[in-house]
Formats: C-alpha cells, structure tokens, sequence
C-alpha cells in the first residue's frame, strides 16, 4: 500500500499531462550501455520519438541519447528503463480498435520482478478534438528464453466500456499462470483503482 501511494505520487504529473523534465533541464543520472554512470542535467518530452537529452552542466554541450543506447535514467526519485517493439492503447484504438506498435521509448519503472510494471505515456493526434493528447498505458513485461513479452493497459483515456473490456483480453492470457490475477482483472471496471491489481502482482512476484 505504502508503494502504491508513492507511485499514485509520482503519476500526478502525469495526469496533469507533463514531467518536471519535459520542458526544462533538470537534475538526473544517466548509465550508458557500457556502464558508465553520468550525473548531470536531463531533459525529455516523454513520447517515443524524442531522444533523451544530457548535459554535464547549464552551461555544457547538449548530447542525445536513444533508448538503445543507455540502461536507465533517473530524476527526481523516478527510474525509466527502455522498452522495445511493444504494442499500447492510444487514439487509434480509441476510434478503431487498433493498438499502436511502438519500436522504442522510456518507460518509468513502477514494479521490477517476475513480471516487471512500466508506465507508459503516448502522444498522438486525436482527429475529433483536432488536437495532440496524451495517451497513458501500463505496460507489463515478462522476461523469456526468446526474449522480452509485453501486455498493456489503458490507464485513464476515453474510450468506451467496451473497448476496456476488450483491453483486459491481453492481460488474461499474459497472467495465465495467475488466477488470482485474471478474476481480478475480470472484476476491475473503469471508476476501480487499478494500483490494486499492481499490488496483487507485486505481491506474486
């Protein structure tokens, strides 16, 4: 409970549809593919195509790093770790039903274990409100022989039930091995804390 409440924290500004760090530089670490550590100052528009941004101080050049080429980066108490070739709900599932295929990005680390817990956040044109909105997801991986698994989940955007109870069909055979956490998910409608569902996956792991 008392995790939840931190992440609930950190989400905020989320919600509130902006990180500290997407428009301004501000302090974080960086560890690159080798390994090395960075401090520094950071600065990232959290959408899959933006590249993050590093500089050693105000007044030092600029660098930019692609999710394939660093480990992690942390600010503000707040870990993102790259995820790649996943699949999220965002405005086109919304409208049509159809997910969206991401190549690369960030996701905040929520829950490290058996089944690791991302937030995801998207941005993309919405054609009926004719502007660019922000399209969360939690995204769940699962570690494999051939590699990385991924299941998402909506968190928040407007769409109908129906298509909530649509989104649940992943979850269901990614959490086959979990009973627990199916008859959850089969209980869990839109007005329901979803961080439930997270604490009974952590608890599992």
């Amino acid at each position: 409970m008392i995790l939840t409440m931190i992440v609930i924290f950190h989400l905020a500004p989320v919600y509130a549809q902006e990180y500290s760090f997407a428009k301004d530089f501000v302090s974080g670490t960086i560890i690159l593919n080798d390994s090395a550590k960075k401090s520094g100052q950071i600065k990232w528009y959290p959408d899959p195509g933006e590249k993050l941004k590093f500089r050693d101080n105000e007044n030092a050049k600029t660098i930019k790093y692609s999710p394939d080429e660093i480990l992690e980066f942390d600010t503000d108490s707040l870990k993102f770790i790259p995820v790649f070739d996943f699949e999220v709900y965002a405005a086109q599932f919304a409208l049509r039903g159809k997910k969206l295929t991401v190549r690369q990005s960030f996701g905040q680390l929520l829950f490290k274990g058996r089944y690791s817990i991302y937030f995801i956040s998207i941005s993309e044109y919405n054609a009926i409100s004719g502007v660019i909105q922000r399209y969360p997801n939690f995204l769940f991986e699962k570690k494999t022989d051939s590699g990385s698994r991924y299941a998402a989940y909506p968190a928040g955007i407007r769409m109908t039930d129906k298509k909530y109870e649509i989104a649940k069909d992943d979850l269901y055979i990614f959490f086959s091995d979990y009973p627990e956490i199916i008859e959850k998910i089969k209980r869990y409608r839109q007005q329901d804390n979803f961080f439930e569902i997270i604490d009974l996956i952590e608890k599992l792991n």
